[in-house]
């Protein structure tokens, strides 16, 4: 088993604190944020990417894809690390020299860096987060409630694939709450791996199609508006 690494642990005192953790939490009640790697990474751009554990083919293709485009313009990926979308997602900026935050659904003591992501692994471009004891172990519920972290430290939200209940499609609906720029893939072959992505837009998702010339996802408008959202 790898070595437990040693983390640093932000408290709501400090001025990096997370402004918008104090509103998903209230002030009395903000906790402590424990953390690996570059704790600037909060402060730049960032896209949250959801999705299914056992994503279709072509829902692992748009994530990388998505993911490998924000590297391209220094836009940070902001996901959960489960298997699946997230994987994909943290694979994609890591392998294209980009930026990821990685939010945990467990105890900083349990992070362990994945052998598929260990090749290309930088912690000057690596974030890894959670803001449940130190000890804590994966449960259900944390993985749920951690996804509204997600949304909140990010400055949009993409949903690659949803099921008409269950985490993605409550993420979703959380960026829709928060008031996040909400962006859900389109499929034309709807199925029960996809069919939230179809009520997200229909409740003010917008759509996220690929370009038809280079088949590939159309995000510059994206970095475009989240660019201007964060002039610095």
């Amino acid at each position: 088993m790898m070595k437990d690494l040693a983390y640093n642990t932000l408290v709501p005192q400090d001025d990096r604190y997370p402004d918008v953790m104090r509103d998903l939490f209230g002030h009395f009640d903000t906790p402590n944020i424990h953390y690996i790697g570059n704790i600037d990474l909060l402060g730049i751009p960032s896209v949250g990417f959801c999705g299914s554990r056992n994503a279709s083919e072509k829902g692992l293709d748009v994530a990388f894809d998505c993911a490998s485009q924000f590297a391209a313009s220094n836009v940070c990926v902001v996901s959960g690390y489960a298997k699946g979308v997230d994987t994909q997602a943290h694979r994609g900026a890591i392998e294209n020299s980009g930026y990821t935050v990685i939010v945990l659904p467990e105890g900083i003591k349990n992070f362990r860096i994945k052998k598929e992501l260990s090749e290309h692994w930088n912690w000057e471009r690596i974030l890894v987060l959670s803001y449940f004891q130190p000890d804590a172990v994966w449960r259900a519920d944390r993985a749920m409630d951690r996804n509204r972290m997600i949304v909140g430290i990010s400055d949009a939200t993409i949903v690659i694939e949803a099921r008409e209940s269950g985490g993605t499609f409550h993420a979703g609906m959380t960026a829709l709450n928060q008031k996040k720029l909400l962006i859900v893939a389109k499929y034309f072959d709807t199925n029960i791996s996809n069919v939230g992505n179809e009520r997200l837009i229909e409740l003010g998702g917008v759509p996220l199609q690929r370009n038809k010339n280079t088949g590939l996802s159309e995000i510059r408008w994206i970095v475009s508006s989240i660019s201007k959202d964060n002039p610095n």
